[in-house]
């Protein structure tokens, strides 16, 4: 019982592992691992992602791999997004210094977390304007691009062995 138990284990996971391995579907798993990994809200990409890709059998190793490798970028793009909210509604620059962000924490923290929140919320109102946009010229670029190895692949196997 226990070998059928882990042999069934191993086949789900190897099922899973496996999942989402068409072009479309490598090319959706890693635009939205792109995407998603560039999101501006700290701490909630990996819970999305997960969502996301269990809800519509995509690949997520793929998704994961893709936005921890591009981590940086998403520390990165955070004052850009602000500065793209703040530009969308017309509001005053917020201020996101160093020395200001630790006199923020410094008042208390539900005070910073108030300020902060609004920053937060022009920086996904940024990415929520450019995603889409991106994510469309994305998404065909790695199709065309997975597409493309699918066929040079299929083209040097020998007859009968790329069948599954």
């Amino acid at each position: 019982m226990k070998n059928s138990w882990l042999q069934n284990t191993k086949a789900h996971l190897l099922g899973f592992l496996k999942q989402g391995t068409s072009p479309k579907s490598l090319a959706l798993s890693t635009t939205l691992g792109l995407l998603l990994g560039i999101f501006p809200m700290l701490g909630v990409t990996t819970f999305a992602m997960t969502l996301i890709a269990v809800k519509f059998r995509l690949n997520l190793p793929l998704m994961l791999f893709v936005s921890y490798l591009i981590y940086p970028l998403q520390i990165f793009l955070i004052i850009p997004f602000v500065r793209m909210g703040e530009w969308l509604f017309g509001a005053p620059p917020i201020a996101l210094t160093l020395d200001v962000l630790e006199e923020t924490f410094r008042a208390g923290f539900f005070y910073a977390l108030q300020k902060l929140g609004t920053a937060n919320l022009m920086a996904v109102a940024g990415w929520g304007v450019l995603a889409p946009m991106a994510g469309v010229l994305l998404y065909f670029l790695l199709l065309f691009t997975f597409q493309a190895r699918m066929r040079k692949v299929e083209s040097t196997l020998p007859p009968g062995e790329g069948d599954l």
